[in-house]
């Protein structure tokens, strides 16, 4: 493992020792990174925050030659998790908050943060899924001929969509973890400005963070992206993020709840805690989403509203596009599942259900 130098990378250095977990050089500034990468051959390199402003493409540009993954070190500052979600965004697997890691309770999370994204890359790589996709026909659609997806844009172009205000009788809920912002800017881009169903979104990350990643990603989708407040109507074309650190819920009146209740199986916001409630709309179409992360958290609340409205349609992301596979596979173990599908599919499967079960 190689990093570049960051504040408290000395003391990250004796928490991951602590765990045998090597960091086998450190890079002064991002010029050293070849020739430290052909010297020690690392499974990860853990990228100071600052480098990304000063070289924006490193994070794909480390990912692309060298075929490694990359962990972003951080911190709650505003301009820092700007830059971070936009490495996150761009390619970068994790973040550690430097300044948190002097807390007992974090440094386990770093080391379990570390521990998966390495393992993670290395079953790809032994699978060889980084060059070349498996091909995976689990509950996989047939794939679209491009005549088969011109005819989706173009009977898309042709529904009347409602306005933002109207009514809808249809709502998408997604879950994600680590690898999500970039999963969530893969998906959310390919909705249309005037897509006719609100999309409520539980990502896991620290308070500030969800700001910035909402605020990102409004400004890249056509609809309207933004961290939710409470006691908001929902409404179609927009997606409403959990902030960090808050629980997110929409009730019977479509207004949304955010609070501070304890955590659900140590995640707050949970998915868990979201899709519940969603299950509890009886007069409403579901489509839920599971994409990348750690863990197991959606795959309870994917059961509760497939047990509620068996019609509900449950997507989970493929492996082999996934960061880290732990969310998708325990939702899958449910047997709640429509369909498993490669990240780069699930936007226009989306709208493939919406047009199939809209009016």
């Amino acid at each position: 493992m190689i990093a570049s130098t960051a504040p408290n990378t000395n003391k990250l250095k004796e928490i991951l020792r602590q765990a045998d977990i090597k960091l086998s050089a450190l890079a002064k500034d991002t010029s050293e990174l070849p020739s430290l990468i052909n010297e020690h051959k690392p499974a990860l390199i853990l990228l100071d925050v600052a480098n990304v402003e000063v070289e924006k493409t490193i994070v794909e540009s480390i990912i692309v030659e060298y075929n490694l993954p990359v962990i972003i070190l951080t911190s709650r500052s505003v301009h820092d998790t700007a830059k971070t979600v936009y490495a996150i965004s761009h390619g970068a697997s994790d973040f550690i908050l430097c300044d948190q890691i002097n807390m007992d309770y974090y440094q386990k999370e770093v080391i379990k943060k570390v521990k998966n994204v390495v393992l993670n890359s290395q079953k790809k790589v032994k699978k060889g899924l980084q060059k070349k996709k498996k091909q995976n026909n689990y509950l996989r659609p047939k794939e679209l001929n491009e005549e088969k997806r011109d005819q989706v844009k173009t009977k898309l172009a042709e529904k009347k969509l409602p306005n933002r205000g109207d009514s809808f009788d249809q709502i998408v809920v997604i879950g994600t973890s680590t690898g999500g912002p970039k999963a969530l800017q893969t998906v959310l881009s390919e909705l249309p400005k005037d897509f006719p169903a609100p999309i409520i979104i539980v990502q896991h990350m620290p308070s500030g963070f969800t700001k910035s990643l909402a605020n990102r990603l409004n400004h890249i989708c056509k609809i309207e992206v933004k961290e939710a407040v409470d006691g908001e109507k929902i409404q179609a074309a927009t997606a409403y993020i959990a902030p960090g650190n808050y629980h997110l819920i929409v009730d019977e009146n479509l207004k949304t709840s955010v609070f501070q209740d304890r955590e659900r199986d140590g995640h707050r916001p949970s998915v868990n805690v979201l899709f519940d409630s969603i299950a509890k709309l009886t007069k409403f179409e579901k489509i839920a989403l599971i994409l990348t992360g750690m863990g197991k958290d959606g795959a309870e609340g994917v059961s509760e509203m497939k047990d509620k409205d068996p019609n509900t349609v449950v997507i989970v992301e493929a492996e082999e596009t996934a960061i880290i596979y732990g969310m998708p596979r325990a939702t899958i173990k449910t047997g709640a599942v429509t369909e498993v599908i490669p990240l780069e599919d699930i936007g226009e499967r989306v709208i493939h259900y919406i047009l199939k079960r809209g009016n």
